[in-house]
């Protein structure tokens, strides 16, 4: 049974018991939603009537959008399984609570519209905690696969609530039904606890880490103007929309005339929880045999009119015979279609959308569109019925009406869909991770065909990312062409999708490629002839001995990938990778002679390790990691960071030296994540490191994106060393706008914005001495002697110049860290513009958007062009008098900008100042040998 459902729903080896936990999670969510909805739609109707069903509507509908925007804030401060556990404890007690006040008869009106109104949002909570976990549990790869395995469990879950309800209801009494429902909740509690400690739990530290704000046609629209200006968005709003209006009418007319023909309270919980399930097995049947085959051959247009046809159906029943069984007919018509093809059509729908602008609508349309959807039904029906006065059967010809605008809409937007579609495939703006991506739709098969035919390349691969877990065979005569296609990116992509291919054999293609010039198409011909061999072992055994060394390379590569996914391939080919390593890394086999031969070996063997994470290859990794070639040692670094594994930390940190291999190093550190950041502050903090790895940290621990790599920066924030600060500055940039989470020190970030301001004034103040000191000093006639004191004096002033320039971008950053980063960087393109309106705009912005503490120390930086009305706002704001020369030398030979040490101590020689000889006497020990050359130049030439 367990080998019959992995090769059903395709669960592969380490996947079974998350995968099983879940299905079991959602089951006993469903089917405690199906026992406690019967109980509420039963007790509400018997006690009050179905008259008061519509007001109940409306208010479920205004409090569920207060919940929602309260439950929002709260899943952004609270740890995700901390927050379900809470929410799973807080049902629970409610239900006990519920039990008891039932039990004691207690069934005042304001009690009855607050269960009814909470089993609703119950339901919506705890199914979004559900998909929000799952997010966590499984990758985006696996969910892929695995989400329809899980969806089953759902369906699964409401028929047996459902069919349990119907029977038990009769037998111990609907208020007793909630013990039930309590404890399939504590059997979920079982569940989340342990599949958040096995697999979610890290899955949620390194998603929050790497979690990155889209950038790419970042919009600051509201959702509504975004759904205004797209009539694809505004024409599935509308459908959505009517949608649940009818929903609702259709729930009013089933339960009144349930309501209606059964009195018993007992026996309507039964036959609600009954007709549940049916409604259940009527989706699963519609989703397992139906949905595909429709989508495929009439696709998501004519998907979208099964549903309002088939409510259609059921309201002409209900208008010409008002009786049982023609409002079963009615519900089971809207039921069955809503969650099977409706639900498919509809999320196929979103797919052209681009990510950017599809994160905000679909949320828009879920809360918003839909309770206000779902708040309408309900005062339409308080017209209709009470106002007016009509009949439940009267309320047919509404629902008719709904269906033709309904049918309208529908037709709209399935050209509309058509065409967003082969524009999100030109500009490439579809989530290839979207988990509920379905291609077999007919009406954007053509439009995919007609890239893969054509010239475009990246089109080409973007398409191919969209189908390569969709098995479909009208892709088979395109994928059969690509094969020979000259782009190896592609002839690589098509030989890993076309393995999903039982039915086509490519062997003859794919046994050429084994001779490829491209590696990457070398190991995934020889994965595919593995995959299709009936002794796979055996068939890379072969190709492992293979004259050619390049195949040979290649099919360790392919044992490497097929060993992390099976763990009989990694216990067969254990020995002959650890004989291989000993060859080729240790005693590298002469006979191969050529050094291209040997690099081009060794980065396979360096990559080979990084892939198959086995701790035996780690010796031959330090030896590839000192390789005279730098190409294998980058793909060693890379390879490094794969394994994460602490023995090679130091060795990586010491690359940060080396110009052509830090890059690499950077990502290899940051692949470890926070476990490395103890280590890479040690080295942050030694003033005795190498600068260049001191300035290389902060780029890594903005890579690692946590809040321990904020706290670190933010602690180190004002460091002496300039160009260490800048980096610490840039990376806290970096974190800010990729991990909008992360919290900021502000009281830290504001003593650094006050402490560059003070400095940038501090800095004019020698600007200005330096700048107006003139050569009087050494005589009024022109000679060669005071032509060198002017150059020297020039570069002195150019390099202040440069370090205001500095300064000011610095404190440019830090108040994007205080601010919107994007509008201060914004105002700082403004500010350094040549344009007068566009530095004045970008005045007033600052003006508006400072505070007045910021602005008294900001503006007048941005404002003043003159350094004579700056030098009045210095002595204004902080007292700074006019400094003379020789105490600027000292300011500067005392300061922590090296480059303006050596440039006064360049100026202090050719005037033969000597007030300064001490100060630069202490400089001919730094170690900075620009700075130690200059001052040993300046003292040699003021002694003679």
């Amino acid at each position: 049974m367990s080998k019959l459902l992995r090769q059903t729903f395709d669960i592969r080896e380490g996947e079974g018991f998350r995968a099983s936990m879940m299905f079991a999670y959602i089951f006993l969510i469903i089917a405690a939603i199906m026992i406690i909805k019967p109980v509420r739609n039963s007790i509400f109707i018997s006690e009050l009537g179905i008259s008061q069903l519509p007001y109940v509507y409306v208010l479920v509908a205004i409090f569920a959008a207060f919940v929602a925007l309260a439950y929002t804030k709260f899943t952004k401060r609270i740890r995700l399984d901390l927050l379900i556990l809470y929410t799973f404890l807080i049902i629970i007690s409610h239900l006990f609570i519920f039990w008891y006040l039932f039990k004691i008869d207690y069934r005042q009106s304001w009690f009855l519209y607050f269960f009814y109104i909470w089993v609703t949002i119950f339901a919506v909570i705890t199914t979004s905690q559900f998909w929000l976990l799952a997010n966590y549990v499984f990758n985006s790869r696996e969910a892929r696969r695995l989400f329809g395995f899980i969806g089953a469990g759902a369906i699964s879950g409401g028929i047996f609530g459902g069919y349990l309800t119907s029977y038990l209801a009769k037998v111990i009494g609907s208020e007793n039904l909630i013990f039930i429902c309590i404890g399939f909740l504590m059997g979920s509690i079982s569940i989340l606890l342990s599949v958040w400690r096995i697999s979610a739990r890290q899955n949620y530290r390194e998603r929050f880490q790497q979690y990155k704000r889209i950038r790419q046609e970042e919009t600051t629209d509201n959702p509504f103007k975004l759904v205004i200006r797209s009539r694809h968005l505004v024409y599935l709003s509308g459908i959505i929309g009517i949608g649940v209006v009818v929903a609702n009418l259709v729930d009013y007319q089933f339960s009144a005339i349930a309501s209606e023909k059964i009195v018993n309270e007992d026996r309507l919980t039964s036959f609600f929880g009954f007709w549940l399930s049916n409604l259940s097995v009527a989706s699963l049947v519609f989703q397992l045999f139906l949905t595909s085959k429709i989508l495929k051959f009439f696709g998501v247009g004519a998907s979208l009119f099964f549903l309002p046809f088939g409510i259609l159906v059921g309201t002409a029943a209900v208008l010409f015979n008002p009786v049982l069984w023609s409002a079963v007919l009615l519900k089971v018509s809207d039921g069955s279609l809503k969650y099977s093809i409706n639900k498919a059509g509809t999320e196929l729908l979103f797919l052209p959308i681009p990510a950017v602008v599809k994160n905000k609508v679909k949320t828009f349309i879920d809360v918003f569109v839909d309770n206000l959807s779902k708040g309408i039904g309900g005062i339409l029906l308080i017209v209709f019925t009470l106002v007016l006065g009509l009949s439940t059967q009267s309320i047919s010809p509404l629902i008719l009406g709904l269906i033709a605008v309904w049918i309208y809409l529908t037709i709209r937007v399935k050209q509309e869909y058509v065409n967003s579609f082969r524009l999100a495939i030109e500009k490439r703006t579809i989530d290839l991770e979207e988990q509920s991506v379905n291609l077999h739709d007919a009406s954007i098969l053509e439009s995919l065909t007609k890239v893969l035919e054509g010239k475009n390349q990246r089109q080409i691969l973007y398409v191919l990312g969209l189908i390569e877990t969709v098995k479909n065979d009208q892709f088979l005569p395109c994928l059969q062409n690509l094969i020979h296609h000259p782009s190896n990116e592609i002839k690589a992509k098509v030989l890993e999708i076309i393995r999903l291919y039982d039915n086509v054999v490519f062997d003859t293609q794919a046994r050429k490629l084994i001779g490829d010039e491209s590696e990457e198409v070398r190991t995934e011909a020889i994965r595919y002839l593995c995959h299709r061999s009936t002794t796979p072992i055996e068939t890379l055994k072969t190709l492992l001995y293979d004259q050619d060394y390049l195949v040979r390379g290649s099919a360790l590569m392919c044992a490497a990938k097929e060993g992390f996914e099976n763990r009989e391939f990694q216990i067969e080919f254990q020995a002959y990778m650890k004989d291989f390593f000993e060859k080729i890394v240790r005693n590298f086999d002469s006979r191969i002679g050529e050094k291209s031969k040997e690099k081009i070996i060794k980065v396979n063997a360096a990559k080979v390790i990084g892939i198959s994470n086995n701790p035996d290859l780690y010796p031959y990794l330090h030896i590839l990691l000192k390789d005279q070639s730098l190409e294998v040692v980058q793909s060693a670094v890379t390879s490094a960071g794969q394994t994460k594994a602490s023995e090679f930390v130091q060795d990586l940190i010491s690359y940060l030296d080396n110009k052509y291999i830090r890059k690499y190093a950077r990502e290899a550190l940051s692949e470890f994540g926070e476990v490395v950041i103890d280590v890479l502050t040690n080295h942050l903090d030694n003033p005795n490191e190498k600068r260049d790895v001191r300035v290389s940290i902060p780029k890594v621990l903005a890579l690692i994106g946590s809040q321990s790599s904020v706290n670190i920066l933010i602690t180190n924030l004002y460091q002496n060393d300039l160009r260490l600060r800048f980096e610490i500055i840039k990376a806290l940039n970096k974190l800010k706008v990729r991990f909008p989470m992360l919290k900021f020190d502000e009281r830290r970030i504001e003593e650094g914005i006050f402490a560059e301001t003070k400095d940038y004034h501090r800095m004019i103040t020698v600007l200005y001495t330096a700048g107006s000191y003139h050569s009087e000093k050494v005589g009024d006639s022109p000679n060669k002697s005071s032509n060198s004191i002017q150059k020297a004096r020039n570069l002195l002033v150019r390099a202040l110049e440069e370090k205001l320039d500095n300064n000011l971008e610095r404190i440019f950053r830090l108040l994007g860290l205080k601010f919107q980063p994007d509008d201060i960087f914004n105002a700082y393109k403004g500010i350094t513009s040549n344009m007068t309106d566009l530095r004045a705009n970008a005045i007033e912005f600052l003006d508006n958007v400072l505070n007045s503490h910021f602005k008294k120390f900001i503006i007048p930086i941005v404002e003043t062009s003159s350094i004579n009305v700056m030098m009045d706002q210095v002595q204004e704001l902080y007292g700074f008098g006019i400094p003379t020369e020789t105490d600027c030398f000292k300011m500067l030979l005392e300061g922590n900008d090296n480059w303006l040490k050596v440039c006064s101590m360049y100026l202090i020689a050719e005037q033969k100042d000597l007030d300064c000889i001490s100060n630069i006497e202490r400089l001919q020990n730094n170690p900075d040998p620009i700075v130690k050359e200059t001052a040993d130049y300046s003292l040699e030439k003021l002694r003679n």
